[in-house]
Protein backbone atom coordinates (compact mmCIF):
# COMPACT_ATOMS: atom_id res chain seq x y z
CA UNK A 1 0.00 0.00 0.00
CA UNK A 2 1.31 3.80 -1.04
CA UNK A 3 2.31 5.53 1.58
CA UNK A 4 0.58 8.81 2.82
CA UNK A 5 2.96 10.91 1.20
CA UNK A 6 2.94 9.19 -2.00
CA UNK A 7 -0.72 9.21 -1.51
CA UNK A 8 -0.62 13.19 -1.08
CA UNK A 9 1.76 13.47 -4.03
CA UNK A 10 -0.58 11.46 -6.03
CA UNK A 11 -3.11 14.03 -5.49
CA UNK A 12 -1.11 17.08 -5.55
CA UNK A 13 0.35 15.74 -9.30
CA UNK A 14 -3.43 15.71 -10.42
CA UNK A 15 -4.26 18.99 -9.02
CA UNK A 16 -0.84 20.80 -11.07
CA UNK A 17 -2.19 18.54 -14.14
CA UNK A 18 -5.70 19.94 -13.58
CA UNK A 19 -4.30 23.38 -12.90
CA UNK A 20 -2.14 23.27 -16.03
CA UNK A 21 -5.01 22.44 -18.51
CA UNK A 22 -6.55 25.40 -17.05
CA UNK A 23 -3.93 27.49 -17.36
CA UNK A 24 -3.61 26.59 -20.93
CA UNK A 25 -7.23 27.06 -21.42
CA UNK A 26 -6.83 30.95 -20.35
CA UNK A 27 -3.66 31.50 -22.51
CA UNK A 28 -5.93 29.73 -25.04
CA UNK A 29 -8.07 32.57 -25.94
CA UNK A 30 -5.63 35.37 -26.46
CA UNK A 31 -3.60 33.26 -29.29
CA UNK A 32 -6.92 32.37 -31.05
CA UNK A 33 -7.86 35.97 -30.75
CA UNK A 34 -4.25 36.98 -31.67
CA UNK A 35 -4.43 34.66 -34.99
CA UNK A 36 -8.25 35.80 -35.41
CA UNK A 37 -7.38 39.65 -35.68
CA UNK A 38 -4.08 38.26 -37.85
CA UNK A 39 -6.46 36.99 -40.72
CA UNK A 40 -8.73 39.99 -40.33
CA UNK A 41 -5.29 42.41 -40.70
CA UNK A 42 -4.52 40.13 -43.84
CA UNK A 43 -8.34 40.15 -45.69
CA UNK A 44 -8.03 43.89 -45.33
CA UNK A 45 -4.75 44.42 -46.84
CA UNK A 46 -5.96 41.73 -49.74
CA UNK A 47 -9.27 44.01 -50.11
CA UNK A 48 -7.04 46.93 -50.13
CA UNK A 49 -4.42 45.31 -52.75
CA UNK A 50 -7.61 44.37 -54.89
CA UNK A 51 -8.89 48.07 -54.81
CA UNK A 52 -5.76 49.15 -55.64
CA UNK A 53 -5.31 46.66 -58.83
CA UNK A 54 -8.90 47.95 -59.87
CA UNK A 55 -8.04 51.33 -60.32
CA UNK A 56 -4.49 50.35 -62.29
CA UNK A 57 -7.22 48.84 -64.34
CA UNK A 58 -9.47 51.28 -64.72
CA UNK A 59 -6.41 53.49 -65.34
CA UNK A 60 -5.12 51.31 -68.08
CA UNK A 61 -8.65 50.84 -69.67
CA UNK A 62 -9.51 55.23 -69.44
CA UNK A 63 -5.77 55.48 -71.12
CA UNK A 64 -6.68 52.61 -74.31
CA UNK A 65 -9.97 54.55 -74.56
CA UNK A 66 -7.71 58.59 -75.01
CA UNK A 67 -5.30 56.48 -77.33
CA UNK A 68 -8.59 54.90 -79.58
CA UNK A 69 -10.02 58.29 -79.53
CA UNK A 70 -6.76 60.18 -80.82
CA UNK A 71 -6.14 57.49 -82.91
CA UNK A 72 -10.43 58.17 -84.52
CA UNK A 73 -9.30 61.51 -84.85
CA UNK A 74 -5.81 60.59 -86.95
CA UNK A 75 -7.92 58.77 -89.15
CA UNK A 76 -10.52 61.37 -89.84
CA UNK A 77 -7.54 63.86 -90.61
CA UNK A 78 -5.83 61.15 -93.18
CA UNK A 79 -9.38 60.81 -94.72
CA UNK A 80 -9.48 64.22 -94.98
CA UNK A 81 -5.76 64.70 -96.27
CA UNK A 82 -6.50 61.96 -98.80
CA UNK A 83 -9.57 63.90 -100.20
CA UNK A 84 -6.89 66.82 -101.08
CA UNK A 85 -3.77 64.82 -102.22
CA UNK A 86 -2.47 66.23 -105.33
CA UNK A 87 -0.70 63.46 -106.69
CA UNK A 88 -0.82 60.00 -107.34
CA UNK A 89 2.34 59.00 -105.08
CA UNK A 90 0.55 61.28 -101.90
CA UNK A 91 -2.45 59.29 -102.36
CA UNK A 92 -1.05 56.28 -101.61
CA UNK A 93 1.45 57.33 -98.80
CA UNK A 94 -1.64 58.84 -97.21
CA UNK A 95 -4.00 55.44 -97.76
CA UNK A 96 -0.80 53.73 -96.39
CA UNK A 97 -0.73 55.95 -93.45
CA UNK A 98 -4.44 55.13 -92.67
CA UNK A 99 -4.41 51.71 -93.40
CA UNK A 100 -1.93 51.52 -90.51
CA UNK A 101 -3.70 54.04 -88.48
CA UNK A 102 -7.15 51.38 -88.79
CA UNK A 103 -4.71 48.56 -87.83
CA UNK A 104 -3.53 50.19 -84.71
CA UNK A 105 -7.38 51.32 -83.76
CA UNK A 106 -7.96 47.54 -83.83
CA UNK A 107 -5.16 47.00 -81.29
CA UNK A 108 -6.06 49.57 -79.43
CA UNK A 109 -10.25 48.41 -79.19
CA UNK A 110 -8.82 44.92 -78.64
CA UNK A 111 -6.62 46.66 -75.53
CA UNK A 112 -9.66 48.31 -74.07
CA UNK A 113 -11.61 45.54 -74.27
CA UNK A 114 -9.27 43.30 -72.43
CA UNK A 115 -8.79 46.46 -70.14
CA UNK A 116 -12.54 46.46 -69.05
CA UNK A 117 -12.76 42.98 -69.11
CA UNK A 118 -9.74 43.04 -66.21
CA UNK A 119 -11.46 45.83 -64.52
CA UNK A 120 -15.09 43.68 -64.15
CA UNK A 121 -12.76 40.57 -63.23
CA UNK A 122 -10.83 42.67 -60.62
CA UNK A 123 -14.21 43.84 -59.67
CA UNK A 124 -15.88 40.34 -58.96
CA UNK A 125 -12.19 39.08 -57.48
CA UNK A 126 -12.76 41.91 -54.74
CA UNK A 127 -16.38 41.41 -53.57
CA UNK A 128 -15.17 37.58 -52.96
CA UNK A 129 -12.68 38.97 -51.19
CA UNK A 130 -15.37 41.08 -49.02
CA UNK A 131 -16.98 38.31 -48.33
CA UNK A 132 -14.43 36.40 -47.21
CA UNK A 133 -13.18 38.96 -44.63
CA UNK A 134 -16.53 39.84 -43.55
CA UNK A 135 -16.52 36.15 -42.60
CA UNK A 136 -12.80 36.78 -41.13
CA UNK A 137 -14.25 39.20 -39.17
CA UNK A 138 -17.33 37.35 -37.58
CA UNK A 139 -15.16 34.53 -36.71
CA UNK A 140 -12.22 37.57 -34.68
CA UNK A 141 -15.57 38.75 -32.74
CA UNK A 142 -16.75 34.90 -31.80
CA UNK A 143 -13.32 34.27 -30.60
CA UNK A 144 -13.31 37.45 -28.63
CA UNK A 145 -16.78 36.67 -27.63
CA UNK A 146 -16.50 33.22 -26.49
CA UNK A 147 -13.16 34.36 -24.42
CA UNK A 148 -14.61 36.63 -22.62
CA UNK A 149 -17.67 34.43 -21.72
CA UNK A 150 -15.27 31.89 -20.16
CA UNK A 151 -12.55 33.49 -18.98
CA UNK A 152 -14.30 34.06 -15.67
CA UNK A 153 -15.27 30.38 -15.04
CA UNK A 154 -11.20 29.62 -15.91
CA UNK A 155 -10.15 32.23 -13.85
CA UNK A 156 -12.44 31.10 -10.61
CA UNK A 157 -11.61 27.65 -11.44
CA UNK A 158 -7.58 28.38 -11.57
CA UNK A 159 -7.77 30.39 -8.11
CA UNK A 160 -9.74 27.34 -6.62
CA UNK A 161 -6.99 25.17 -7.85
CA UNK A 162 -4.16 27.08 -6.32
CA UNK A 163 -6.00 27.09 -2.99
CA UNK A 164 -6.47 23.05 -3.35
CA UNK A 165 -2.93 22.66 -4.56
CA UNK A 166 -1.50 25.33 -1.55
CA UNK A 167 -3.04 22.43 1.10
CA UNK A 168 -1.82 19.86 -0.76
CA UNK A 169 1.70 20.83 -1.05
CA UNK A 170 1.75 20.43 3.24
CA UNK A 171 2.52 16.88 2.50
CA UNK A 172 5.72 18.00 1.49
CA UNK A 173 8.05 18.70 4.70
CA UNK A 174 9.38 21.77 5.67
CA UNK A 175 13.02 21.10 5.15
CA UNK A 176 12.21 20.57 1.08
CA UNK A 177 9.78 23.11 0.35
CA UNK A 178 12.25 25.55 -1.03
CA UNK A 179 13.56 22.99 -3.47
CA UNK A 180 10.53 21.84 -4.20
CA UNK A 181 8.73 25.49 -5.32
CA UNK A 182 11.93 25.59 -7.40
CA UNK A 183 11.20 21.91 -9.03
CA UNK A 184 7.79 23.38 -9.64
CA UNK A 185 8.87 26.72 -10.84
CA UNK A 186 10.97 24.36 -13.48
CA UNK A 187 8.16 22.00 -14.25
CA UNK A 188 4.88 22.57 -13.30
CA UNK A 189 2.66 19.73 -13.37
CA UNK A 190 5.36 17.11 -14.37
CA UNK A 191 7.49 18.56 -10.92
CA UNK A 192 6.04 14.89 -9.26
CA UNK A 193 6.24 11.48 -11.23
CA UNK A 194 5.08 8.27 -11.00
CA UNK A 195 6.85 5.18 -10.32
CA UNK A 196 5.82 2.31 -12.76
CA UNK A 197 7.50 -1.01 -12.28
CA UNK A 198 10.24 1.28 -10.02
CA UNK A 199 11.38 3.50 -12.56
CA UNK A 200 10.18 6.95 -12.78
CA UNK A 201 7.86 8.01 -15.12
CA UNK A 202 9.41 11.36 -16.51
CA UNK A 203 13.01 9.96 -17.02
CA UNK A 204 12.75 6.24 -17.05
CA UNK A 205 15.69 6.02 -14.07
CA UNK A 206 15.29 3.00 -12.06
CA UNK A 207 15.17 3.42 -8.57
CA UNK A 208 17.55 2.48 -6.44
CA UNK A 209 16.64 -0.02 -3.57
CA UNK A 210 16.99 2.17 -0.58
CA UNK A 211 14.92 4.73 -2.20
CA UNK A 212 11.90 2.78 -3.08
CA UNK A 213 11.96 2.23 0.98
CA UNK A 214 12.09 5.50 1.90
CA UNK A 215 9.15 6.24 -0.41
CA UNK A 216 7.43 3.01 0.77
CA UNK A 217 7.57 4.73 4.63
CA UNK A 218 6.93 7.86 3.48
CA UNK A 219 10.14 9.81 3.14
CA UNK A 220 10.23 12.25 0.27
CA UNK A 221 12.60 11.61 -2.23
CA UNK A 222 13.13 12.71 -5.74
CA UNK A 223 14.62 11.02 -8.96
CA UNK A 224 18.74 10.49 -8.86
CA UNK A 225 18.10 11.15 -12.45
CA UNK A 226 15.92 14.26 -13.36
CA UNK A 227 15.12 15.55 -9.60
CA UNK A 228 11.24 14.86 -9.73
CA UNK A 229 9.44 13.99 -6.71
CA UNK A 230 8.57 10.83 -6.87
CA UNK A 231 5.64 8.92 -5.51
CA UNK A 232 3.67 5.44 -5.64
CA UNK A 233 0.88 4.88 -7.92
Amino acid sequence: MASETSAGLKVLHGLLQQLAEAEAGLADGPRRIAVADRQVAAGEQQSEQQKQAIRDAKRSADEANLRLRSKEAEILKLEGQLNTASTNKEYDIIKGQIVNAKKDRGDIEEAGLLGLEAVDEAQRRLKDLDVELQKRRQQAQAAKSDYEAMKPRLQAGIEALLLQISEAEKVIPGSELAMWKRLRGAHGAAAVSCLEDDFCSACSTRVTAQDMVRIRTGVFVVCRGCGRALYEG
